[in-house]
Formats: C-alpha cells, structure tokens, sequence
C-alpha cells in the first residue's frame, strides 16, 4: 500500500470516529434521563417573590349600639321632676282634687315615659277616688286630728265622711272619741289655769319655791301651752325683782 492509500485509510477511520461521538452525545442529549441544558438564566435564578401577606384589620371595640326597646335612662334633673309631681299628685289627691292630680301625673310620664314609680302613683291614685278611698282617707284625717287635740280639723273630716257613707260605723266611733278627748282637753287647761294661778299667788307672798313648783307642774301637763309660756316670763321677772330688792337692803 502506497503512502497515498494509508492518507485515505487513516483519515476514513477518523471519520468514521467522529461520526460515532456525534451519534452518542445527540442520544446523550435526548436521553429521558438526562437533566435540561443549564442556561445563563438557570445559573442566576431570580428572587423567590416573597408572598404577601393580608393586612390584619384593626380591632377595634364597636360602639354599643342603643336598644330601642330598653327605655332612655333619666338625668337627675328629670328624677327630681317627677319625684316632685308625683310628690304635687298625692297631696292633691289627698284633697280630693283628682283631675289635678291625673294632670300632674300626666306631666311626670312626659319627662319620664314606663317609670314604675308614676305607674305605682296611678294606681294609688286610682284607689283613692274610689268611695271607699276617700272614706278611708277622711276617716284617717279624723284620727289624726283627734290624736293632736285638734277638735276643728276632726269634725271637718268626719262631716266629709259622712257625705260619702252617714252610715259607717266608724264615724260614731270616731265622734266619741272626739267628745272625750275635748273633755280630757277641758280637763288639761282647767288644771293649768288652776296652777298657774298658785304660782302667782306663791309669787305675791314671794315664796318663789311654791311658784316654781306649779309653773313646773303645769309645764308637765301641757309643756306647748301659750299661758305656761307667758307664766314662765312672769315668774322670771318676779325672781329678777326679789333678787334686786335684796341686795338694795
């Protein structure tokens, strides 16, 4: 073999060696197992984005919201109103002046709608226009008026009492009463008239102990008597005078 026809057989061989690397990286490439061709961009990921988060709203405490079926809570101006008509509703009440008195209530419900104090206030109210109310409250007028020795006011009462039902018992009883209590009345005052005058006659002998005893001893039957009072001052003046003329001896 000549050099010409080795050149050939060498360079053929060549060849054919480069024709197989090509084939088995072309395979390599294609190969499921292979792993992706790494790029400029592969090398420098860019930043992972970080995720956002949702915004907490604020807590806040909401505003209690009113009930209308609860009722307004009163000032103090409006209790002390309504305490004051109700206070104005029972006394007219008390004079039989009923109408005046549904007026009154009527104006403390205004300021202060559903109070249970006006509620409670009608109803007494209520009962005592009723006949038999006022014949309760006129006849506890009479009692009263007797306990305190007021004559006037207990026959007052008792004659309202009478127009209602002439025939209840307790306005006999109640007369009775009267009748001894102004009997133990005249009693009292003639005694205090008869000791007041003791004492003036003690003081006319200037023996001021006797004096002083019967102006104490009326004072214990009626301490609230005009006379025992003004017998007080005589006396006074009287030890005044016995002491001034003494020490002039």
């Amino acid at each position: 073999m000549n050099l010409s026809t080795q050149q050939l057989v060498r360079y053929g061989a060549l060849g054919a060696v480069a024709v197989v690397v090509a084939s088995a990286a072309y395979l390599l490439d294609r190969s499921p197992t292979a792993g992706p061709a790494t790029t400029a961009d592969d090398a420098n990921p860019p930043a992972a984005a970080t995720p956002r988060v949702a915004a907490k709203p604020a807590t806040t405490s909401a505003a209690p919201t009113a009930n209308p079926d609860e009722p307004a809570v009163p000032n103090a101006a409006q209790t002390d109103q309504v305490a004051r008509l109700l206070g104005d509703a029972r006394r007219l009440a008390a004079d039989g002046k009923f109408d005046e008195a549904k007026a009154a209530l009527d104006k403390a419900d205004a300021v202060m709608p559903g109070s249970d104090d006006t509620a409670a206030a009608r109803r007494e109210i209520a009962a005592l226009s009723t006949p038999q109310g006022q014949m309760t409250t006129q006849l506890a007028r009479a009692r009263a008026a007797i306990a305190q020795n007021d004559a006037a006011a207990a026959n007052k009462a008792l004659a309202e009492a009478e127009k209602i039902n002439p025939q209840a018992p307790e306005i006999g009883q109640l007369r009775q009463a009267l009748q001894e209590g102004q009997q133990k009345e005249t009693h009292r005052n003639s005694r205090v008239v008869e000791l007041l005058t003791t004492m003036r006659e003690a003081i006319a002998r200037h023996d001021f102990a006797a004096a002083d005893g019967a102006l104490n001893e009326a004072a214990r039957i009626d301490v609230r008597d005009p006379a025992v009072d003004q017998a007080r001052i005589e006396l006074t003046r009287a030890h005044d005078a016995d002491r001034k003329s003494k020490a002039e001896r």
